[in-house]
């Protein structure tokens, strides 16, 4: 072939390679709609804490010594968007007067000075609420019809002559702020703000909105960025934790009140019982959720030993006691290290096992209530969590569809840089563990009875009542993200639902509402310590019964040799980090047990 007619077409060859392969339209669109979408939620958050400083900045320049209040109504007249906000800036740093027209103005001005001593007399009239006090008064002078004549005109002249003399004082003030203007723009400028920047740059790459008026240095966005990354886990935590105290608050206050009414109820509350009950919620945990994650984690094609598998479930979920959402799934996953399992199995196998749980209290919670719908919807405060409740069964029902969950799973994997999951757990399996876990739940409600029985006195077949208030109780702490371990929360809808679908046989017992109240109260309280001791049954006996693995030793079932660890370096580097889960956890980090 001519070499002079193959070099252009190598020449060409080269060019295609190097140019960067076109995005499908349907990725533009959206991308567009994201950052359109961005911009718009940028747009609403910066009038609304724009006006907020606005407002706020003639308080702080009363109260706060010097200059307080100017700063803040700068940034924050920076932040609203409204026309022509820098020609009208620009005007007033200009110091150029206000022209209005006198006919205009004086028309203003009267209705003005109409329409404000109205409003004064009709609020005088409505702060004087007892008629008698205003009759008399209005007896008193009314003969001295002059008095109310000349009153009323002369707050009408007051404020014509203000408003009047009002625009002549502020043409007045405009006149000083070029001189202010010439001290106050260089002091911002040395504190990174440039007010009033030019429209246009001399460097392209620099490009400015026209609309704006206050330019912030970068090295303060910066600082400000660094700050807000830094406090922003401590904020939510802090809000959470006010949620949680505010909430114990209000539950304890009842209690507080007829605490001497209901010592006999409580009362009949044996330690024994409560001791056996605990232990029950123990062999709940053990054989319905500890032993279904260890199901869920063979279906994946890893196989640990049953002590094993106990004993980190059973300790990586009192992590959920700590502040943050990512410390159950990061225990679990650093726990699995040494026996070989990778961390996107660890986290894909604890996703699947919660979600079965939470269908499993949603089905129990709308199969007991459903009886008693119409009182939970309209007598109770817990109709908000009674609906979430119904809406997560369809919604849940396609979620744990094996298509939609592993499609869902391996495109958050890809995303991560992980291998996607290829063994699966299969529809009958999954269909399996859901029925696994609803028996698990009549056990459990079977536990939550034998405490609540002696102090509500219910009869043993309307065990189901408890049982369905104590799972939508489950669920709505498991929503409540802000609460560790859903405290408070979960004690708040298990009172609200006990309220309205407690028997009418338990309620004869108690001839005052309130006592109810606040027994209900303790016994939501007592529910949460009932089931931290059970988790701390099942850990003790877990760590007895797997110590060689709690102490790491060599010889513990199922560890994996160093060079099958090695070998799977791919899942010591993949796996998350408390420093770098927060990607993962937005997928992982949902569990919220029981």
């Amino acid at each position: 072939m001519n070499p002079l007619l193959e070099s252009p077409r190598k020449m060409s060859e080269e060019v295609e390679s190097q140019t960067p392969p076109k995005r499908p339209r349907h990725d533009d669109l959206v991308e567009r709609a994201r950052l359109f979408l961005r911009d718009y939620a940028w747009f609403i958050v910066r009038n609304v804490v724009g006006w907020v400083l606005i407002l706020t900045s003639p308080l702080l320049g009363i109260t706060v010594p010097g200059p307080g209040g100017l700063p803040v109504f700068l940034i924050g007249f920076a932040l609203v968007t409204f026309p022509g906000k820098r020609k009208l800036t620009a005007r007033v740093l200009r110091g150029r007067r206000l022209h209005i027209e006198d006919r205009a103005y004086a028309v203003v001005a009267g209705f003005i000075s109409i329409v404000i001593p109205g409003i004064a007399l009709w609020v005088l009239a409505v702060q004087m609420k007892a008629k008698d006090e205003l009759a008399r008064i209005i007896e008193q002078y009314a003969p001295k019809k002059g008095v109310w004549v000349l009153s009323i005109l002369l707050a009408i002249v007051t404020v014509w002559a203000v408003t009047r003399v009002s625009l002549k004082i502020l043409n007045g003030l405009l006149k000083l702020l070029p001189r202010f203007r010439r001290r106050f723009r260089p002091w911002l400028r040395k504190k990174g703000l440039n007010l009033l920047p030019p429209r246009r740059r001399k460097s392209p790459e620099l490009p400015h909105p026209p609309d704006e008026i206050l330019e912030i240095d970068p090295k303060h966005r910066r600082r400000f960025k660094a700050i807000w990354h830094g406090s922003r886990p401590w904020l939510m935590r802090g809000i959470g934790l006010a949620i949680t105290v505010w909430i114990v608050m209000i539950m304890v206050r009842p209690l507080r009140d007829h605490w001497h009414e209901v010592r006999e109820q409580i009362a009949a509350i044996s330690v024994w019982r409560f001791v056996g009950a605990s232990a029950m919620f123990a062999v709940f945990l053990l054989v319905f959720r500890a032993l279904a994650w260890r199901r869920a984690l063979k279906g994946f094609g890893h196989k640990l030993p049953r002590g094993a598998a106990v004993r980190i479930w059973s300790t990586s979920e009192l992590a959920r006691y700590l502040p943050g959402a990512i410390w159950q799934v990061v225990g679990r996953v650093v726990l699995c290290r040494p026996y070989g399992v990778p961390g996107s199995i660890v986290s894909t196998s604890q996703i699947l096992e919660v979600c079965i749980f939470l269908f499993a209290n949603v089905l129990i919670a709308a199969a007991c209530l459903l009886w008693f719908g119409q009182k939970v919807m309209q007598q109770s405060h817990a109709r908000p969590w009674m609906i979430t409740a119904m809406a997560l069964v369809p919604g849940l029902a396609l979620l744990l569809h094996p298509r939609v969950f592993y499609s869902a799973a391996n495109g958050i994997l890809r995303r991560l840089g992980k291998n996607e999951i290829v063994k699966r757990l299969r529809g009958r399996k999954l269909i399996g563990l859901l029925l696994w876990m609803m028996l698990g739940l009549v056990w459990q409600s079977a536990a939550v009875y034998i405490i609540v029985d002696p102090a509500l006195h219910l009869i043993w077949h309307k065990w189901w009542v408890v049982a369905g208030a104590y799972c939508l109780a489950w669920i709505a702490g498991f929503i409540a993200f802000w609460a560790p371990g859903g405290i408070g929360v979960r004690e708040l809808v298990f009172l609200w639902t006990m309220q309205a679908i407690l028997p009418s046989v338990a309620r004869q017992h108690f001839h005052d509402p309130a006592e109810l109240k606040a027994l209900l109260v303790f016994l939501g309280f007592l529910l949460r310590f009932w089931t931290v001791l059970g988790e701390l049954m099942l850990t003790a006996a877990a760590c007895v019964w797997d110590y060689r693995g709690l102490l790491n030793r060599p010889d513990a079932p199922g560890h994996a040799p160093p060079e099958e660890n090695a070998i799977n370096g791919e899942a010591r580097e993949s796996e998350p980090s408390p420093a770098g889960v927060g990607a993962a956890s937005a997928y992982a980090a949902t569990d919220r047990p029981s």
